[in-house]
């Protein structure tokens, strides 16, 4: 089932083939739940978000008006449901200091990190966790955000800088 295009896939599941919906599944649930991260910042909510967008892509996929559409049309659903989620939450007005007031369950050393990774307003964290945290190429991560290659090498830049203010100013404080 590998070989097969995304249209052979997208016209199965069209009717109601689940095996070739899992195929597509496969395929883009990685994409789907980094954007998904990139957005709400924290992993929970992108799961939940990544199976809702699954989901809602099984039952609204006749919909779908190009089949070797499927990559960006499943990736806007679920950056739809992660804008509803902001919304819903009011976080777009309180997000950076609600993150900074909740306490976070965390094992891992890279905490300052990761709170500082949140603090990066959407359009720079979003291409950040998508190139170092999911691997992807500065190429795939323009294609998936309709952005020029250039503007991501821009925003990783503005990103890294951000990023060391951050730690630094938090490590300069800390004395």
């Amino acid at each position: 089932m590998n070989n097969r295009s995304d249209d052979i896939l997208v016209e199965a599941s069209r009717t109601g083939d689940k095996a070739a919906y899992a195929g597509l599944i496969k395929r883009y649930y990685n994409d789907v739940f980094a954007l998904c991260l990139g957005m709400v910042g924290n992993v929970e909510d992108a799961e939940d978000i990544a199976q809702n967008a699954m989901l809602k892509g099984f039952v609204k996929i006749k919909k779908l008006r190009r089949k070797g559409q499927f990559g960006g049309w499943i990736l806007r659903i679920a950056s739809n449901l992660c804008i509803d989620l902001l919304r819903r939450k009011k976080y777009i007005r309180t997000f950076l200091s609600e993150q900074l007031i909740r306490p976070r369950r965390t094992t891992s050393e890279n905490h300052d990190l990761q709170r500082a990774i949140r603090r990066l307003p959407q359009e720079f964290r979003l291409p950040l966790v998508m190139y170092y945290f999911d691997g992807k190429s500065a190429k795939n991560i323009a294609e998936k955000l309709n952005i020029s290659h250039s503007g991501v090498c821009q925003r990783l830049r503005i990103a890294r800088n951000q990023l060391h203010r951050l730690l630094t100013r938090e490590v300069h404080d800390e004395r």
